[in-house]
């Protein structure tokens, strides 16, 4: 018999870059993990729902370059005694400003915690390590914003003959047009569909509104592919 020859296989993601490792499992929460970043990406921890929620949303913002989770920052109290913050995200943006978030449900985001976050987010700024520090709620999940970060998330892989494809119905177009007939013209179908969110995703192609995305929104070519 001969020798089994094994080509290619799959890279797993690059482990979190947290400080703090999340919980693996919980009887009285959601926790979770979620890989972003291009070709095999970086692992990040989730602890709620709502945190999830706000890692997708983050993740996919067009400003955004990277989200890093459970960020360690010291600070001190009134008294002068040092502790330990863990801040739920960090987006490190394209023009390269650095914002905090952390997450909390309206129903516990009380006034102590919030007194202490000012506290934080004073020190954090004096101090250059962040340019901004913000309370993310359930109030803060457009479900708009929310649909599409999902729909982005869920056509990252490239697909090499449907892209293709793709940039070549988009490099002719002209004004605006309905996505579903672009994807007609693709004669693609589903496939046709995820190559063109892509193009979205990448900036080549904009939506008219702020809608969902789907086969009936308008859409036009931002820049050339």
């Amino acid at each position: 018999m001969s020798d089994l020859s094994l080509t290619g296989g799959i890279r797993l993601p690059e482990p979190s870059r947290g400080s703090r490792k999340t919980q693996v499992g919980s009887k009285q929460h959601f926790t979770g993990g979620i890989v972003f970043g291009e070709g095999h990406g970086v692992r990040h921890g989730l602890e709620s729902h709502l945190e999830a929620n706000c890692a997708m949303v983050l993740a996919y913002r067009p400003d955004t370059k990277e989200v890093i989770e459970q960020v360690r920052f010291e600070w001190f109290d009134e008294f002068g005694e040092l502790h330990n913050h863990f801040i739920d995200f960090v987006a490190i943006r394209r023009d390269e400003t650095v914002t905090g978030y952390a997450v909390r449900p309206i129903e516990r985001a009380g006034q102590k915690y919030l007194i202490e976050l000012a506290r934080i987010k004073a020190q954090a700024i004096s101090q250059g390590v962040l340019d901004d520090f913000r309370l993310f709620t359930e109030d803060d999940v457009c479900p708009v914003e929310l649909f599409n970060a999902r729909l982005f998330h869920s056509v990252r892989r490239p697909d090499c003959f449907g892209d293709l494809v793709a940039q070549d119905v988009v490099r002719s177009l002209k004004g605006v047009v309905r996505m579903g007939d672009l994807v007609e013209k693709t004669r693609l179908e589903g496939m046709g569909f995820r190559s063109l969110v892509r193009l979205i995703r990448s900036g080549h192609l904009k939506t008219l509104g702020y809608e969902r995305i789907s086969h009936d929104a308008m859409v036009f070519k931002a820049k050339e592919v």
